[in-house]
């Protein structure tokens, strides 16, 4: 069940057009798919952002690791 954006009242999923008003959902379906698609391409976005955050940190990680152990070594050799 949705509502119409015509008259406002509910109508079956199943109808194309509503059957009080005869206002048509397919324009609004495919509004709403072109809405579904934008926000399925910004999470994609937003998912390989975060990958490529978290994959630096691990990098950050790693060279802080070396680092103190550079560190410890230089004034182990004092």
């Amino acid at each position: 069940m949705c509502i119409c954006g015509g008259c406002g009242k509910l109508i079956d999923n199943k109808f194309y057009y509503c059957p009080w008003c005869g206002y048509s959902r397919v324009e609004t379906e495919k509004e709403d798919s072109n809405e579904l698609r934008y926000a399925k391409f910004k999470e994609k976005q937003f998912q390989k952002r975060y990958n490529q955050i978290e994959k630096m940190e691990e990098q950050l990680d790693d060279l802080e690791h070396e680092l103190s152990i550079l560190v410890l070594s230089a004034e182990m050799h004092k």
